[in-house]
This record gives structure tokens, C-alpha cells and sequence, in this order.
């Protein structure tokens, strides 16, 4: 076998948002391009640049880019385009005072989803019509610059994940009417979409009543695909990076279950999707990849040479600046 994709079959294979800290100003810089260029081919579906902050929004740390009508943006989306891949943007925000914890484990679950329904509260109808505004206004810049796939951030515990919960915002369905709107006019445009969200928060008590309500519910939502991630930054981290054998385990029966439960939704599994589960899956499970890519750009055609497990790429919660990985050659590192 020469590659993962000879036994991907149909299914598509997406490089999913990460957050490189590339930035000089606020804005992508040539390593942003660069990087992304490297790792974009025609065997790779959708390249999708992570965690970009839409206009008016807050970013999770200093390190994260905010979209902009800047020429530089279609230079990104561009040079996705060139290296044979969909050029995809992920869309987020957090909120003003938003600090991410640099620890895997983070503060008390319970202090954190109380939080969270006090900010949603302090929000009120017309700050959560502000929220979905920017969305709106990113997709649009997005189209503009070349963009083709769309992806709304609903996960880890950021502010569209708070938005559309009912167990932490009881005016969640209007939140849901603005996503369907979007996802609609997105479609009308020939765009390419997809929303990420978390399969658990990681608090167990919270985890425990209503979960498979809110997962049909996204998954009902006009959207192409339905990524699943899991876990909130500030509650445990080991949920969105999944390293132990347990917890891979975990992601993957997780996203098998919402899967079988709604066969007309398009989902994409991600936490190392390697070769040797793909033949299992059901069929409307698609690929995500991201450390695997990270390490090694050409990971699709040399499955053996991925994610070692090193962690240089939580550069956040070692207190750098930018992403970096342990397979790396030195002219990698310093470029």
C-alpha cells in the first residue's frame, strides 16, 4: 500500500484547522503560506486554515489570525488552490477576557459551564445577533478572497460552541436560524461547509444528559459536513488532542455512534484518523487529518512517517509563539 488514500475509496480527506501562530500582526506571513502550500495536493480534498477570527471577534491567544480584507488572505487561499487542494477557512471566536489554560487539565468543569451560561447570559439577544453577524460577515470575506469551503468553529468550548447549546443558552434555536440562514446562502454560492463541534465537554456530570439531543440537532443543520472533535480547551485538553490509545479509542466509537444515528449526514472523523480504521467506517465518515500533516507534508503518500507524539506543536501550552514539530529538519524550523 503506498498510500493512505488507496484505501480512502470514496471518502474525502480534509487537513483540519490548526493554529500555527504564523502571524505578524495579526495577519498570516509567508511561513502561514508557505506552511499550507506545502501540505496541499490533489490527494488531499480541502485544506481548511484554523481558527481565524471573524471581524469584530476575539482571538484564544495572541498567536491567532483575524480575518481581514487584506490581500493576503486570497494569497493563503491561493496557493491551497495551486498545490491542488479546496482552499477551506475555519471561523472563530472567543470573547473579550477570554484566557485559554496552558494546562492539558484545566479548572473545575463545573466552574467553567457555570461561566460560560453567565457570559451567555450577560450576552443577551442583541450581543448573540452581534456574534452571528460576524460570522456572516467572515463567510462573505471568505468567498471574496477565494475561499471554497467554510467551516464554523462550534467546538472546544469557544463562543458559537456556548451559543449553540441549550444547556447553556436557552435561546439557543435562534442561534440555530441564523446557522441554518448561513449554511443555506453558503450552499446558493456553490460553498463548500462544514461546523465543527465537540463530541464531549470533558465534564462528566454535563456530558451525561443531552448530548445525543444536541449532536441530531447539528446534525439536522443545511450544512455539508459535521466535523468531531471533542472536549473544552479549559476542561481537558487530552479530549481535543488525543494521544493515549483510551482516549483515540474514545473519539473514534464517539463518531461512529453519531454517524449510525444520522446516515444522511456527512460527518468528519478526526484525532489521527489512520489507515488502519478507515475500511471500518461507516460510509458517511470522511477523513480529517492534523498532526499526521503537521510532521510530515507529504504524510498521504508516506503513511509510515507522521505524528511521533513528540507535542512541539502545542506551542501554547509551552509558552512559544508558533508551531513547531520534532521531525522537522532545521531548514524547516528556522524558515
Amino acid at each position: 500500500m503506498t498510500s493512505v488514500t488507496a484505501t480512502l475509496r470514496d471518502r474525502r480527506t480534509f487537513f483540519l484547522g490548526v493554529n500555527t501562530g504564523y502571524v505578524t500582526d495579526g495577519l498570516p506571513d509567508s511561513r502561514y503560506i508557505e506552511f499550507y502550500r506545502r501540505r496541499s495536493s490533489l490527494a488531499l480534498h480541502c485544506a481548511i486554515v484554523g481558527n481565524v477570527v471573524v471581524p469584530g471577534g476575539h482571538g484564544s491567544n495572541g498567536s491567532t489570525p483575524t480575518l481581514t480584507s487584506g490581500a493576503i488572505w486570497g494569497q493563503v487561499a491561493a496557493a491551497i488552490n495551486q498545490g491542488g487542494s479546496l482552499p477551506g477557512i475555519q471561523l472563530a471566536t472567543a470573547w473579550n477576557g477570554y484566557i485559554g489554560t496552558r494546562k492539558f487539565v484545566g479548572d473545575d468543569p463545573q466552574t467553567v459551564i457555570s461561566e460560560a451560561r453567565g457570559l451567555v447570559a450577560k450576552l443577551g439577544s442583541d450581543g448573540v445577533s452581534a456574534v452571528m453577524a460576524g460570522f456572516d460577515e467572515a463567510s462573505s470575506m471568505a468567498i471574496d478572497h477565494g475561499y471554497r469551503h467554510v467551516q464554523l468553529h462550534g467546538a472546544h468550548g469557544y463562543l458559537l460552541n456556548l451559543l449553540i447549546d441549550s444547556r447553556i443558552n436557552p435561546r439557543a434555536g435562534a442561534v440555530f436560524d441564523r446557522l441554518s440562514d448561513l449554511g443555506k446562502r453558503l450552499a446558493c454560492a456553490g460553498i463548500e461547509t462544514s461546523i465543527r463541534i465537540s463530541l464531549r465537554t470533558g465534564d462528566m456530570a454535563f456530558d451525561a444528559s443531552g448530548t445525543d439531543a444536541f449532536h441530531d440537532a447539528i446534525a439536522a443543520l443545511p450544512f455539508d459536513y459535521i466535523d468531531l472533535s471533542s472536549g473544552f480547551y479549559n476542561i481537558d485538553k487530552r479530549l481535543i488532542y488525543p494521544a493515549r490509545a483510551e482516549v483515540l479509542a474514545e473519539r473514534f466509537a464517539g463518531t461512529e455512534v453519531v454517524a449510525k444515528r444520522n446516515p444522511a449526514t456527512s460527518f468528519i472523523l478526526s484525532g489521527r484518523a489512520m489507515q488502519n480504521v478507515v475500511n471500518e467506517l461507516p460510509s458517511n465518515i470522511h477523513i480529517g487529518l492534523c498532526r499526521d500533516l503537521i510532521a510530515n507534508p507529504d504524510f498521504l503518500t508516506q503513511p509510515d512517517r507522521g505524528c511521533r507524539n513528540r507535542n512541539k506543536c502545542h506551542y501554547f501550552s509551552k509558552n512559544e509563539k508558533a508551531l513547531t514539530c520534532a521531525t522537522w529538519s532545521k531548514e524547516e524550523i528556522t524558515r
